[in-house]
């Protein structure tokens, strides 16, 4: 009887193989150069004691283009060049690919995401965010790239410039609209958990990224089983 990987066995070594390439390429030092950005926008804030909302919308950008670059181009990568391909002559659940992915590169682009904010708010306003901004950036990246993982794989070829334009455009426009639509908005739950927009219960924020991000997750699983044929 053959031998099958458990499935622990194959997450790991898709984010083992994720990471290698990662680092191997360009992308990780874009990413960095991104997530640098708030910082340079906060120079010229030094002092000004109302630029937290300006960081702060400055930052879901950042946060948006980070899972965009880093998860929906990985995937679409995967799917285009067909190394996928190899993968399904494996005996792995279809769904790992997806989940592996995420798994690897969204802590990445938390901790980017994060750091970026902390250090723009300790150059503009002279001292650090308070914890609850910092988890909620840490949640919304970790719901964006779920997002971006979706859409990497309805449309592989043109996934990092879609997810783009969804979560950088859509998605703030969406979340900036003083009607009950703007839930749907990750942008609008992050600075609601965060306190620096309109004042939600910390928990409905969460639940409801949580959500989000579980539904375009979804769909990445779903359409990942269907690439198959």
């Amino acid at each position: 009887m053959s031998n099958v990987p458990s499935t622990g066995a194959v997450l790991s070594t898709l984010v083992g193989l994720t990471w290698k390439r990662l680092f191997r390429g360009r992308a990780v030092w874009i990413c960095a150069g991104i997530a640098s950005l708030p910082s340079l926008f906060a120079f010229p804030l030094r002092g000004d004691h109302d630029a937290a909302v300006a960081l702060a919308m400055v930052e879901l950008v950042v946060m948006a283009l980070l899972s965009s670059v880093f998860v929906a181009s990985s995937i679409g990568e995967e799917i285009e060049e067909r190394t996928i391909t190899y993968l399904w002559s494996r005996p792995l659940a279809r769904w790992t690919i997806v989940v592996g992915k995420v798994i690897a590169l969204a802590p990445i682009a938390l901790v980017l995401t994060v750091a970026g904010y902390f250090l723009a708010n300790q150059i503009a306003l002279g001292r650090p965010p308070e914890p609850r901004q910092l988890i909620a950036f840490g949640a919304g990246a970790l719901a964006t790239s779920m997002i971006a993982a979706g859409i990497g794989t309805l449309v592989p070829k043109q996934g990092m410039a879609l997810s783009i334009i969804y979560l950088v455009i859509l998605d703030i426009a969406i979340g900036a609209l003083p009607a009950s639509i703007q839930e749907i908005a990750v942008s609008h739950q992050v600075m609601s958990l965060g306190g620096i927009g309109p004042k939600h219960a910390p928990v409905h924020a969460a639940i409801v990224l949580a959500i989000i991000g579980a539904f375009w997750l979804t769909i990445g699983m779903l359409r990942v089983r269907r690439l198959e044929s």
